[in-house]
């Protein structure tokens, strides 16, 4: 199924990933830090100019950690062989992570809170965990409500792991799955509710 922006066609996944960024934004004009609760596991930061986020790196990262931790499988391009050393220490940063933990692909979830339909995938699941790659090393307030979304969604503990492919720098950030995070969503939603009821 399509829809129609002017003269750009979205299939219902990309239009899917729309509602997701626009309600991560809204989620991050009602909800702030101290609200939520979450641990900064392990971090490493270069004082050095950072390079901007790559699209085709951060698909390139994101394959290549899901189809080794699921799959096992690596893939050898040669145009990112300069990369290669970067991608292999995420690895060995997300195998600390995870644990041995049997991982697959999670499943799009999709709920519905009063009028607002909260709607997701993350990129890689366990039976008590979700990861969230994301091709950055900084932390800004969307990832953090993306990840808030994802514990309510797939009721488990998310890790958010935001990892520079250029130079290797990385944050690994914890949110658990409980009370205080899923009524700080809740909040946050019916403030979203209640603003858009005035408009």
């Amino acid at each position: 199924m399509s829809w129609f922006f002017g003269k750009i066609y979205l299939n219902s996944d990309q239009k899917s990933r729309m509602v997701e960024n626009s309600l991560k934004k809204k989620l991050g004009y009602f909800i702030n830090y101290k609200d939520i609760e979450y641990e900064v596991l392990s971090q490493y930061y270069i004082l050095e100019l950072r390079m901007p986020s790559n699209g085709k790196l951060g698909q390139l990262l994101h394959e290549y950690l899901q189809e080794y931790l699921i799959n096992g499988i690596i893939r050898i391009n040669e145009k990112y062989l300069p990369f290669y050393y970067n991608l292999n220490k995420a690895l060995e940063l997300l195998y600390e992570v995870v644990n041995e933990r049997k991982l697959y692909y999670c499943d799009k979830r999709i709920e519905r809170i009063g009028n607002i339909k909260l709607v997701g995938q993350a990129d890689i699941c366990s039976d008590d965990l979700v990861i969230e790659i994301k091709s950055k090393p900084e932390l800004k307030k969307v990832d953090l409500m993306q990840a808030l979304i994802y514990t309510f969604l797939y009721e488990r503990d998310v890790i958010l792991f935001m990892y520079g492919i250029y130079s290797g720098e990385y944050t690994i950030i914890k949110l658990p799955f409980n009370e205080r995070n899923t009524n700080s969503l809740f909040e946050g939603l019916k403030k979203i509710s209640e603003k858009e009821e005035i408009l």
